[in-house]
């Protein structure tokens, strides 16, 4: 008997000893644009493919995961059990973010398969109108680990793809895009962003990660492949009924598709909290950016707090902890006999104070309900918590904790030198921003800053801003390394999201500006947000909506630009746009322009210039 019939009967003895058969399954969004098929072949392997109006974006790709104790993995030798569909269609509100009212609505197909051993396991699929996202429960009665993932999207092909190498802050430079080529087997930190040679747009990144590490990409070839984040991190150990974070990608024809979803919230767990009435996202005044003493000295963060007052902005962030020292966690706080006078000063005049600690000063039930009791005793309504500069399954839960107890302290919560959001903000509602990006603070020449590019903000809007807010810190006027004009730093404001939106600049750069009517009106916390225009890296306009309020801003990279924006405006009249007023890095000013609910607006933006306009509808 030659090899050939061998292995023929090794097949057809395993099909018919099994009863196994191929069978593919097919969920598709509730529009019927987006079609998942999943196919289990005759080795009960299980892979899957999605098609976008007829188009196949995503081949056979894997499905599957590894676990320590085998009996538990996903991987070949699947027996279907059973299939469960149903429609999620459900309404939430959010405290902060792009949109406060949003509709989480996708069809859901859960496959159930028994695996080699005999135990349940079973892959989820949900399918939106603009994305699609798996993962895995293995229904396992052992604690085990996770020693890979077979997780993958496969793509019909790449143009081009928007990526920064993987760190574990994510305080990286976006750039040129590139080919796959030039990346393949890099770790890449999500969101990526991918063109696929039939012009669609996918981004791809994770959700609901919780007390699990974090992951990154690796593309070999065109297929992106999901692994830890750190290949040093080691096991990590999983308990029973282990359920996976969502894989996810974001999908759609056109990039508004990309730039408006709130995907990775919807797959997010929904909030347990109750009362949510003291959480209220606002525009802060951020006084270390200009002064990184100024923490230490009472004057000094009054001067902050009546440019918050002045400018009718809610907070200043005032980083108790920076007491004596421009960049280190200390203890003398908590013996300065000043800081109460200072937070009351602020509640006088309607500003509250925020403050800012190291990650390992938080790291134990007790050290928080040491910082957080003070806090409320001195009347600071939340923290910035930094230096959390990891991925790992350990500092996930730490990260939960913290979360979790400031909540029962009513504190509101920003994350810096830490990974982008997967999903917090729904969850957790107190969680009002994550720095996760190249900002501002790169706008001073300290530890050999250069500046960012307008390349880089740019692109910013179509990669990392999509996850969830993001604390940029902008609007940089006197900074002197900034390449950018000031009506682009100024459009930043709108263009960039989020929960506290840290304005960076000293307070004169503000009240001297002829920007200040348009910044004492500056809103966070949307009710609305629409794309208007633009192409990663080359420029972005965005329109937020609070209220009846329009706020529209618009950001540009190279050379001058003239461009055309249907505006979301029911009434016609004059708007006072603040612009460039020639080709200069200062030139600041207003212009008058006609614009109409019917007509586009026409403008030019000069090179790494912008704009920004208040229209009451």
């Amino acid at each position: 008997m030659n090899l050939r019939i061998i292995a023929w009967s090794a097949i057809l003895f395993s099909i018919f000893s099994c009863g196994r058969k191929e069978k593919n399954f097919i969920c598709t969004s509730p529009n019927g644009e987006i079609l998942v098929s999943v196919h289990l072949n005759t080795h009960g392997k299980c892979n899957f493919s999605v098609v976008l109006d007829k188009d196949t974006v995503i081949k056979e790709s894997s499905l599957g995961v590894i676990v320590d104790n085998p009996q538990f993995s996903i991987s070949d030798e699947l027996s279907f059990l059973q299939a469960e569909n149903r429609v999620i269609d459900e309404e939430y509100t959010m405290k902060s973010g792009k949109q406060s009212v949003r509709r989480n609505h996708c069809n859901e197909t859960t496959l159930n398969f028994e695996n080699a051993s005999g135990h349940p396991v079973s892959v989820i699929f949900r399918v939106y109108n603009d994305g699609v996202a798996y993962r895995y429960q293995l229904k396992n009665h052992l604690a085990t680990s996770v020693k890979d993932e077979c997780s993958e999207f496969h793509f019909n092909g790449i143009a081009k793809v928007w990526s920064i190498p993987f760190s574990s802050n994510d305080e990286r430079m976006f750039d040129e895009p590139v080919a796959v080529s030039a990346i393949e087997n890099t770790r890449l930190s999500f969101p990526v962003l991918v063109n696929t040679l039939a012009d669609h747009w996918a981004l791809l990144s994770e959700s609901a990660v919780s007390a699990y590490p974090l992951s990154c990409g690796k593309f070999e070839k065109n297929s992106m492949h999901y692994a830890f984040a750190s290949e040093e991190m080691g096991k990590n150990t999983i308990d029973a009924d282990f359920i996976s974070p969502w894989r996810v990608m974001i999908l759609g024809k056109k990039l508004h598709t990309i730039v408006e979803s709130c995907l990775i919230d919807h797959l997010a767990p929904a909030t347990e909290m109750k009362d949510l009435s003291w959480i209220e996202s606002g525009v802060t005044s951020f006084p270390w950016w200009g002064d990184n003493l100024a923490n230490s000295s009472p004057e000094a963060i009054k001067k902050y707090i009546d440019l918050s007052a002045t400018m009718h902005w809610k907070y200043v962030e005032f980083d108790v902890a920076l007491v004596g020292s421009p960049d280190k966690a200390v203890e003398i706080w908590k013996s300065v006999n000043w800081i109460k006078e200072v937070t009351d000063y602020g509640k006088q005049k309607g500003v509250f104070c925020y403050g800012w600690d190291d990650l390992k000063n938080l790291n134990t039930p007790e050290k928080r309900k040491d910082i957080f009791n003070r806090y409320n005793e001195l009347g600071i309504v939340g923290i910035k918590v930094d230096f959390v500069n990891s991925v790992s399954q350990e500092t996930r839960k730490l990260v939960e904790e913290v979360i979790r107890d400031a909540a029962e302290h009513r504190l509101m919560v920003s994350f810096h030198g830490a990974p982008a959001p997967r999903g917090f903000a729904r969850q957790f509602p107190n969680v009002l921003t994550f720095e996760a990006v190249m900002g501002a603070e790169y706008y001073l020449p300290i530890n050999g800053a250069k500046g960012v590019t307008p390349q880089h903000n740019c692109t910013l809007p179509f990669t990392r801003n999509v996850l969830g807010s993001m604390d940029y810190t902008p609007v940089a006027f006197s900074s002197k390394i900034r390449k950018t004009t000031m009506a682009h730093e100024l459009a930043l404001s709108v263009v960039f999201e989020s929960g506290w939106q840290g304005m960076c600049d000293v307070p004169e750069s503000y009240q001297k500006s002829v920007a200040k009517p348009f910044l004492s009106q500056l809103k966070t916390g949307w009710d609305e947000s629409k794309f208007l225009g633009g192409y990663p890296g080359e420029y972005c306009c965005m329109a937020r909506r609070k209220g009846k309020t329009w706020y529209i801003a618009g950001i540009n990279s190279g050379k001058k630009r003239t461009i055309s924006l249907n505006l979301p405006i029911k009434n016609s009249g004059t708007v006072h746009v603040y612009t460039d007023l020639k080709n200069d890095l200062n030139s600041l000013g207003v212009i008058d322009y006609q614009v109409s609910a019917d007509k586009p607006f026409d403008l030019t933006m000069q090179e790494n210039g912008g704009f920004a306009m208040i229209i009451n509808n």
